[in-house]
């Protein structure tokens, strides 16, 4: 036996050799290379298929002790789990899927394309007799010119519709059933504060209830236009994101949620007036005690309810005064009548979906009416809320129009260093005209804290 061992490393180690002198003379020609890697797979394949038959004789032939899994395990060049998958395959290469091994030896199908096929009919639903799983097999293997592995896998799951399908679509009615009952219990949604400024949102539901809420967020992501003049490209899963924040803020408006406590569901943060005006260190503390920064503070008390409260040393309130709501309906009407949505140049938030905005900060002075108002959604008001720690060249400002009210937004010098103000297209194609260099000096120098007023025609 080590004779005839030693004799087949040498022959082994003469195709080695030759498959080297193949590439050495493909070199430089990548048709040539990509040829011989090609022959490769195929000599691969073809030993992979022979060494499952060696696996299982060898476990035939083993004394008691160690089985072939653990002896190929102990060579450490494959993993436990490795070897025992390799092991229980061999076994069943040889006991019930002869077809697809004597055509992995072959070469007619590769490594993964057979690995595929047993996969799939081993989850076949119905029990086939084994002239019926040599029938599925043959019909399997004659597309692997054809398929790739996935492919032959998903064939071979559906080999029973075709041998018996009134048995099959029973036994698939009864899975769709289980899997819906064991979903149904299995149901969850956790949410949790990673304590990075985030919240951590995994669960799982019902694939019926799922379909119905990815849905309405996929009807609610904001569109690749709706960035493009924010200098970010979110990919898909933070476009998902935005959308869920667009589908809290219309149920949260919406005034249909039922109500806790006595009042709509509502977000309690704790601030000092001091600090909510200079925007110094945390200046807020949510509800459930994780802490919230000035300029997020800001952006959410632009649009609710402020309660007056005056604490004790320890926090403990002593006086609470009556709610007073910023942004009254009929206000919002009017801004929702004007701006028809996220004012932002290219976002298609409607207005359900939309805070409003002071274009100079409440707490700066700026009034609560039309003039001094614009709708944005979630993620444009976060982007424009002023941050008193940069420049306003660096930032985004609204420049509202004394002529025709409108909102205009200037980008910051990194995105336009000529800092032109940008109109939503859904103005430009009612026929507004962008303001002359003269209305342009006008706006600028209504946009200045210190000068701006409301408009007359819109004063509240």
């Amino acid at each position: 036996m080590e004779d005839a061992g030693g004799q087949g490393c040498t022959q082994l180690d003469a195709v080695v050799d030759a498959v080297a002198a193949m590439a050495a003379a493909a070199s430089g020609n990548a048709a040539g290379l990509l040829s011989v890697v090609a022959q490769v797979d195929g000599l691969s394949d073809r030993l992979a298929g022979v060494r499952m038959a060696l696996l299982h004789d060898a476990e035939l032939a083993r004394e008691p002790g160690l089985s072939v899994a653990e002896r190929l395990h102990a060579t450490n060049r494959v993993s436990r789990s490795s070897s025992r998958r390799d092991a229980r395959l061999a076994g069943d290469l040889v006991n019930r899927f002869q077809v697809v091994a004597q055509a992995w030896r072959d070469g007619t199908v590769s490594e993964q394309q057979a690995r595929g096929i047993v996969a799939g009919l081993k989850h076949l639903p119905v029990a086939l007799s084994p002239s019926q799983m040599e029938t599925c097999q043959a019909d399997v293997v004659a597309f692997a010119d054809r398929l790739d592995p996935d492919e032959l896998r998903t064939v071979a799951e559906k080999m029973a519709e075709v041998i018996d399908p009134e048995r099959a679509e029973a036994m698939e009615a009864d899975r769709v059933e289980r899997d819906a009952r064991i979903a149904h219990a299995r149901r969850s949604l956790v949410v949790v504060p990673d304590h990075h400024g985030s919240m951590l949102i995994r669960g799982q539901l019902p694939v019926a209830d799922g379909e119905l809420f990815l849905a309405q967020l996929d009807a609610l992501m904001p569109s690749i236009a709706s960035y493009q003049l924010t200098g970010e490209t979110p990919d898909r899963a933070a476009r998902r994101a935005d959308a869920l924040v667009r589908w809290c803020g219309i149920n949260a408006a919406s005034e249909e949620l039922p109500a806790k406590g006595g009042d709509r569901p509502q977000v309690l943060l704790t601030l000092g007036l001091e600090k909510l005006i200079n925007g110094l260190g945390v200046a807020a503390v949510l509800g459930s005690g994780q802490p919230l920064s000035a300029t997020e503070a800001r952006r959410l008390s632009c649009d609710a309810h402020i309660t007056p409260a005056v604490l004790g040393g320890a926090s403990t309130p002593l006086d609470v005064g009556r709610a007073h709501r910023f942004f009254t309906p009929s206000i919002r009407a009017a801004l929702v009548l004007r701006d028809q949505g996220c004012a932002f140049p290219g976002c298609d938030a409607p207005p359900a979906a939309c805070e409003a905005h002071h274009q100079r900060p409440w707490w700066a002075g700026g009034t609560t009416c039309v003039a001094n108002g614009v709708l944005l959604c979630p993620y444009h008001h976060r982007l424009v809320e002023p941050d008193r720690d940069k420049s306003a060249q660096v930032q985004w400002q609204i420049l509202l129009d004394p002529a025709t009210g409108l909102p205009w937004f200037t980008p910051p010098r990194q995105i336009d260093p000529e800092r032109v103000p940008r109109l939503h297209h859904r103005f430009l194609l009612q026929g507004t005209s962008p303001p002359t260099p003269a209305a342009h000096a006008s706006v600028e120098k209504c946009a200045t804290p210190a000068d701006l007023q409301p408009s007359p025609a819109w004063h509240c």
